[in-house]
């Protein structure tokens, strides 16, 4: 078994079990309303890559019961384009919308030359599902899983660097402040210095180019950010055509 393979087995199967052992309150039975189990989602690619994306989590695919919309079923994979019927209309996977559009396209890339991935690598559920799902399944007990997610990716960081030694890419970019924090062990930096999409060098088991630009959410949430980020990326597109 080649080392991708490897990874995504071992990931597949041991990652739920390594973060319940650093954050206990991660519940024990992780599932959708439905009860299909919530599984790591992980890159498609099947050899390595010379850029890596790294975003916060997977989202899902939701379904729309009695007005509400739920999560009922895992991504195919991190930022895949996915389209589905979910028994009202027909919804696309908008966060792969919104990184194709907002940072790949600008920055001259090809999802299908990249590995693709999440710092962690479960859905998690925030309060604005779980008031549908509560709703609609008042017997059951959900957890607002979103608010451990800064516990979550520092869980995480273990696979993170299996990962990067699986994927051995020649540059990293990150998404987000959490998951820039957890990549570059910086607890300290303010949010404005740590995510200055500049090309820097950090050390793992070798030495790895890194860039951290801001989430797509908080692009979206404040114009601010998105100015930001914007002036950022134009600048990065050329320094990445010449280092891949």
């Amino acid at each position: 078994m080649d080392n991708v393979s490897r990874f995504k087995r071992d990931c597949f199967t041991q990652y739920l079990a390594d973060i319940r052992r650093e954050v206990p309150l991660f519940p024990r039975r992780y599932v959708f309303p439905d009860g299909n189990p919530i599984r790591p989602v992980l890159p498609i690619q099947a050899e390595p890559r010379d850029v890596m994306v790294i975003g916060a989590f997977p989202s899902a695919r939701f379904e729309s019961r009695d007005g509400k919309l739920i999560p009922v079923g895992d991504n195919l994979s991190p930022f895949g384009p996915e389209e589905y019927f979910d028994g009202r209309q027909v919804r696309i996977q908008e966060s792969a919308k919104g990184l194709r559009e907002k940072y790949l396209d600008p920055l001259g890339l090809d999802p299908q030359d990249l590995w693709i991935t999440d710092i962690v690598k479960v859905y998690l559920y925030p309060e604005k599902h779980l008031a549908n799902c509560r709703s609609l399944f008042p017997r059951k007990t959900f957890v607002n899983t979103h608010r451990q997610f800064p516990a979550l990716a520092w869980a995480s960081r273990g696979w993170f660097l299996r990962e990067l030694e699986t994927c051995n890419p020649r540059i990293v970019i990150t998404l987000g402040e959490v998951c820039a924090r957890v990549v570059g062990l910086d607890k300290r930096s303010q949010s404005m210095e740590l995510l200055d999409g500049r090309v820097k060098e950090l050390e793992f088991e070798r030495s790895v180019r890194v860039v951290h630009l801001a989430h797509p959410e908080i692009r979206r949430r404040d114009p601010k950010w998105d100015r930001r980020t914007k002036t950022q990326i134009a600048r990065l597109g050329p320094q990445l055509r010449r280092l891949v």
